[in-house]
């Protein structure tokens, strides 16, 4: 008893009657192939950012890669002029030479950095999840995010460069050629796992897969439609899921990802917040309308 007669408190200590924090569930094990490709990618696209970084002037070519990025994302790759960017820039057209030969090398550039952010960023957040189905849910969300979250960058990446010849340089193919073999990569553990039925070609899933997301970020891009890109990519990734790469009744991930029985799981997404990627139960269809 303290000297006015209360009983001390301990700190931390719970009040009667109260209901204990129940502790969150700790962090799925991964299996060691899969730590190892994580390893893998992190270490590539870090040794990258680590050579742009040990540039002396790496804040102005920074400044020079932001200017670039608003300037196509409002001009066009095609009607963008270097003395554009050097004007957004705030630096003489000199010094955009110093560090690019020309208007193509820094449509090479930019969307590169951009895209070794994301894909660090989805190996910070991969082992947080369990399993191919997840994993490769994960993947295929944060790629709208990501756009959702930069949306220059989006603009330029997959309504100027993607579709056209500038996709053909050596630098950017490389980047996007490893952006789809993560997800055949995905694909193909999955089926070494019994999650899923292994299916005549892993490339035409991927290509159905990356073609689907692709499309509902233009039309976001160019229509803000739908409104909500991450409610809406969640739903059509777990359709697309659920057609394409079924889970097998017997397979391991089958009642853990919900997409057999009810489950609910929830992502964090990246700068804070939550994706819900929820699968619901299966509810019978409606009946229809009578005729009369």
């Amino acid at each position: 008893m303290t000297a006015a007669g209360r009983t001390a408190r301990v700190p931390g200590a719970v009040k009667p009657g109260r209901k204990t924090a129940t502790a969150p569930p700790p962090a799925p094990p991964l299996d060691p192939a899969w730590t190892r490709f994580l390893d893998d990618l992190a270490q590539r696209w870090q040794a990258q950012t680590a050579e742009r970084k040990q540039d002396r002037s790496r804040r102005r070519q920074h400044e020079i890669l932001q200017a670039a990025l608003r300037v196509f994302s409002r001009d066009g790759i095609a009607r963008a002029r270097i003395s554009d960017i050097a004007a957004e820039a705030g630096v003489p057209v000199s010094s955009i030479y110093e560090y690019y030969a020309s208007k193509e090398d820094i449509a090479y550039a930019v969307p590169l950095t951009q895209l070794g952010q994301f894909f660090l960023e989805y190996c910070a957040q991969a082992p947080q999840v369990a399993g191919a189905r997840a994993r490769l849910r994960l993947y295929l969300w944060m790629t709208t995010d990501f756009a959702r979250r930069n949306p220059q960058w989006a603009r330029l990446l997959y309504l100027e460069v993607w579709p056209s010849v500038l996709v053909a340089e050596a630098r950017v193919r490389t980047g996007l050629d490893e952006f789809v073999a993560i997800i055949v990569g995905l694909i193909t553990e999955g089926e070494a796992a019994g999650a899923w039925a292994a299916g005549p070609n892993r490339y035409e899933t991927a290509t159905i897969l990356v073609g689907s997301v692709n499309q509902i970020i233009i039309t976001w891009l160019m229509y803000r439609r739908p409104r909500d890109i991450s409610r809406g990519a969640s739903s059509l990734i777990d359709r697309l899921l659920s057609c394409l790469l079924p889970p097998l009744p017997a397979s391991p991930e089958a009642e853990a990802t919900g997409l057999v029985a009810p489950g609910r799981h929830t992502l964090v997404a990246p700068h804070g917040g939550a994706a819900s990627l929820t699968t619901a139960p299966e509810r019978p269809a409606a009946p229809p309308p009578d005729a009369g």
